[in-house]
């Protein structure tokens, strides 16, 4: 398709290329700024989505530095000019999309990337113009401007077509990881409790001081079975540090074990509150990867036939067998080695 007229060299005014120049400028400052998430909670929910596979962060930097070298170029060479435009017109369809996204799925609004879809737009709206102004001083036939106008549409349809496919929820593109320690180890064991479980909270500090040994030896993972059902008002939490806060994970679990002991139904601000001396901001997690951690905590305890809290499953996936140790007085750091040596390394 020809688009001979788009953008002449040197054809754009100086109020234009300044909005250009803003525009690229801005949108590489606040692309650095989410990748040092340098943001707030909203911010932290757009995190967990990728575009093509990449951090919206990295991404918005090749961008915008791709902008901002086309616009350098542009004085010099033609295909500058027109390719900034159809990187415009392209930004504009997948801002689109962006939006749509923190409208409708993720349910608030990241202001850095509000920030990035209004210069977007506004450097969108000036390029409009200053095509317009182009074909009118040229007095453009017909034609041609029917056929900028079907670039103008193709394009802008191909960003948002791009955005669609290419953007991805942490959830589609990687099933959630609940384990930690040695990853790659047939020795599987998990530490099945109750966040309101006496005797669960009085294990908790053993279990802290043999964690490292453990981790270093065997894949392990932590599964909320509720007993009380206040539990499940906790198991969101405790999934998101599993997923998200691997290597504080165990001062964070202490920290939800002395909230669990103020209140039955945290919330959000709570948790925020008591996690945030660690350097801990909040993420959201959608309630399609809760459903799914509950769902797999459900599945983890009862094919292993837990029965009471706390437990002890120690399992082989390579043999296929396992052993439960049940109660404060099973749960100890030897007991657990025999029972990996009876399920086989």
């Amino acid at each position: 398709m020809n688009i001979q007229g788009f953008s002449k060299s040197g054809n754009f005014s100086r109020t234009a290329k300044l909005v250009f120049w803003l525009t690229s400028l801005t949108g590489l400052a606040l692309s650095v700024m989410s990748v040092l998430q340098v943001c707030v909670s909203a911010c932290s929910d757009v995190s967990l989505y990728t575009i093509f596979g990449a951090e919206f962060g990295w991404f918005g930097i090749v961008f915008f530095g791709a902008m901002l070298t086309l616009l350098i170029l542009e004085s010099r060479y033609t295909w500058a000019g027109k390719l900034f435009v159809l990187l415009i017109y392209s930004a504009a369809g997948a801002e689109l999309q962006f939006i749509w996204l923190q409208k409708y799925v993720i349910g608030s609004w990241c202001p850095l990337c509000l920030v990035i879809a209004s210069g977007v737009f506004l450097a969108f709206v000036f390029v409009l113009f200053e095509n317009w102004r182009t074909l009118r001083l040229e007095r453009t036939k017909m034609k041609t401007f029917l056929k900028h106008a079907a670039v103008l549409v193709f394009t802008v349809f191909l960003g948002l077509a791009g955005a669609i496919v290419g953007v991805k929820g942490q959830s589609e593109a990687q099933e959630l990881n609940l384990f930690l320690g040695k990853t790659d180890s047939s020795t599987v064991i998990y530490f099945v409790s109750d966040w309101f479980c006496p005797a669960c909270r009085r294990t908790e500090s053993a279990l802290e001081k043999m964690y490292p040994k453990i981790a270093a030896i065997a894949k392990v993972s932590f599964v909320d079975i509720p007993v009380h059902p206040e539990t499940s008002n906790f198991t969101p939490y405790n999934l998101q540090f599993l997923v998200y806060e691997k290597a504080k994970y165990m001062q964070l679990r202490k920290v939800l074990s002395e909230l669990s002991e103020k209140t039955k139904t945290p919330s959000p601000e709570d948790v925020q509150a008591a996690v945030a001396p660690y350097g801990v901001k909040m993420r959201s997690m959608n309630f399609a990867d809760i459903l799914s951690g509950m769902k797999w905590n459900e599945t983890t305890y009862k094919s292993f036939e837990v029965k009471a809290t706390p437990t002890v499953v120690v399992s082989n996936t390579k043999t296929g067998e396992y052993v439960n140790l049940v109660g404060e007085k099973e749960i100890r750091y030897e007991a657990i080695l025999k029972a990996i040596a009876k399920v086989g390394s």
